[in-house]
């Protein structure tokens, strides 16, 4: 099944995309915080950088004594200087 027909599903009958598509979810608590769920891997974890990937893309966190306080399969908790975040396909 392709991805627009699932993305259609998913809106109509209002399913979390999350679940569905495998998106992924980040959320920020201040500039000190960044909680990660539903990513794949640990590409590079440096105290300047960490880039995952996601099932989708790659998600790359900037900032100074950046830190992964915990991980487990789903989810992860990263601590420090959050500087910014972009995407990369």
């Amino acid at each position: 099944m392709s991805w627009e027909p699932k993305k259609t599903a998913v809106s109509a009958l209002g399913l979390p995309r999350d679940v569905i598509l495998g998106d992924v979810l980040i959320s920020f608590v201040g500039r000190s915080q960044v909680n990660v769920e539903n990513y794949r891997s640990i590409l590079i974890y440096t105290d300047t950088l960490i880039k995952l990937q996601a099932r989708n893309c790659r998600v790359m966190i900037h900032g100074a004594r950046l830190k992964i306080d915990y991980y487990t399969a789903e989810e992860m908790k990263i601590t420090g200087q959050i500087g910014s975040l972009e995407f990369e396909t």
